[in-house]
């Protein structure tokens, strides 16, 4: 038996190494979870939070779970039996109808529960504070000073909910959703937020793609984007942070096109939405100075400017409405309702430090004031500044997200309270920059290689050349000693004569053997 355990185990090692990127990925992510689906997965319901199977009636909650567990294996099965059979096509499609059954289906469950029911129920709170800010809007309010007691809001399930009297997010948000909402309601259609959060969702899925160039890393890429278990389930009940990646996954890919001034706009439309957004500008600014490395501060100004006055144009016309009309309401509905010290702050939540706090009695009740701003400002600080020094000494899009994810997390996690999708958001953000950094180290390599390359060919056509050079020059030394023979005259020394015995001549007198390896004298005629 432990035999046949031990078989089974090498033999699904070995299938496991066999297997593409892609495939491990999409079978790991898949299947962890399918797992949490059971319990760890929720949505806000009617009263209280549900497993996302709950959705669905009986039934059909069963081929949910199947579904959501079924698709993740039979991808990497059909990797390791098909191989190249397998086609990038079929991968995609094959991710797609995980992803769709994963969050589209659970999404579309959870707006006709909503549509069929109570418009507060099956809803995050902050999808339906936009809806209602957009109908102030409309109604010629400030979304800012206006509270949100005459709204279903009050009876979303969270007692004394401070969201009633602040409205915390920024104004992109509810300005783009006006116009829907007055569509809607002149002709009697149901609104709900996820219509433009869900497709925000899916379009950041086609855009992350173009950040790899490899087609495995392509769908790694998107399988954990889509699939983040800190991120994907809150897509269900309408949060909206798939609204502010869409925009900064469009704005990273225009950058890494050349296209500044586009990408610019599109990040600085993220952070006209989320304020963790902002905090990528300032790195922005870094890599577009920094990649053009001007010599002075009238050629930086050059560089850096032109790109960013549409941004800057942007932000202006969507903030500055609202600060001049009631900068007090902003800065306490933005700024103090978060960090504390308004008179409905929002009571500390999530796993942060202040999550620590609290458990270790350093803080006595949720609703009390502390500094954590103080706190997020002295340790985001010294990592941002960090970060961008590195950003200029190294000018890449992946040390630009691994500085900007990096600040965010010191920043949310000492605030007043840090969510899991502000984990999920954040680890979203650094998932590219794994794949970045992978293509960028084989195209490094091809460039070391190419210039030993470059060298050995160098040195071979220098030797070449100085080969000939050499030939040349001793050739004309040649020459000249020649020339010179030539023209002196000719010495020879006079051969010293035999002197033969006396008496007759005799036949037996032969001419002298020459000794070996020396040549046979020459008879006396040749040296005329």
């Amino acid at each position: 038996m432990i035999k046949v355990a031990e078989r089974f185990a090498r033999a699904a090692l070995q299938a496991w190494r066999e297997l593409s990127l892609d495939a491990k990925v999409v079978s790991a992510v898949g299947v962890a979870n399918w797992l949490l689906l059971f319990g760890n997965h929720t949505t806000v319901a009617a009263t209280r939070d549900v497993p996302l199977w709950q959705l669905f009636p009986f039934g059909a909650d069963t081929v949910f779970l199947i579904a959501c567990g079924v698709l993740p294996i039979a991808y990497a099965m059909r990797d390791h039996m098909s191989r190249s059979a397998f086609t990038s096509r079929q991968r995609a499609v094959h991710v797609a109808a995980i992803i769709a059954a994963f969050v589209v289906v659970p999404t579309l469950a959870s707006i006709v529960l909503r549509e069929t029911g109570k418009p507060y129920t099956y809803i995050h709170d902050g999808a339906l504070m936009v809806e209602w800010a957009a109908r102030k809007l409309l109604l010629g309010q400030n979304p800012y000073v206006a509270d949100y007691l005459d709204t279903p809001l009050y009876y979303w399930p969270m007692v004394n909910n401070p969201a009633l009297y602040h409205l915390t997010y920024f104004p992109f948000l509810f300005l783009v959703t006006t116009p829907f909402v007055w569509l809607f309601d002149k002709v009697g259609l149901f609104w709900d937020q996820r219509y433009l959060y869900l497709p925000a969702y899916l379009a950041t899925l086609a855009i992350v793609p173009l950040l790899a160039r490899r087609v495995d890393n392509r769908l790694a890429l998107v399988t954990l984007v889509a699939l983040n278990p800190q991120l994907f389930p809150f897509v269900v009940e309408g949060r909206n942070d798939f609204f502010v990646l869409v925009f900064l996954f469009a704005g990273i890919a225009l950058l890494q096109r050349e296209r500044r001034t586009l990408g610019s706009f599109a990040i600085a439309v993220a952070a006209a939405a989320k304020l963790h957004a902002v905090f990528i500008m300032p790195f922005v600014a870094v890599w577009l100075v920094a990649t053009r490395r001007p010599r002075t501060m009238r050629q930086a100004w050059d560089v850096l400017w032109p790109p960013l006055w549409p941004a800057t144009l942007f932000l202006a016309i969507t903030f500055l409405p609202f600060l001049l009309n009631d900068f007090a309401a902003f800065y306490d509905d933005v700024v103090r309702y978060n960090a504390g010290g308004a008179a409905w702050t929002y009571p500390i939540s999530g796993m942060g430090f202040s999550a620590l706090l609290l458990a270790l009695g350093v803080i006595e009740f949720r609703q009390a004031d502390f500094p954590f701003a103080a706190i997020e400002i002295a340790v985001a600080t010294p990592i941002a500044l960090w970060w961008m020094w590195r950003l200029w000494k190294q000018p890449t899009l992946a040390t630009m997200l691994t500085g900007y994810a990096l600040t965010l997390l010191a920043f949310l996690f000492f605030g007043r309270y840090f969510q899991g999708n502000y984990l999920g958001y954040i680890l979203a953000v650094a998932t590219p920059v794994l794949f970045l950094r992978a293509e960028a180290a084989p195209a490094r390599k091809r460039v070391r290689t190419r210039r030993r390359e470059l060298g050995r060919e160098l040195g071979r056509e220098l030797g070449r050349e100085l080969g000939r050079e050499l030939g040349r020059e001793l050739g004309r030394e040649r020459a000249h000693v020649g020339a010179e023979r030539e023209s002196a005259p000719v010495t020879a020394s006079t051969p010293l004569a035999i002197s033969a015995p006396k008496g007759p001549a005799s036949t037996d007198v032969r001419p002298l053997e020459p000794i070996d390896g020396e040549p046979a004298p020459a008879p006396a005629g040749a040296l005329d």
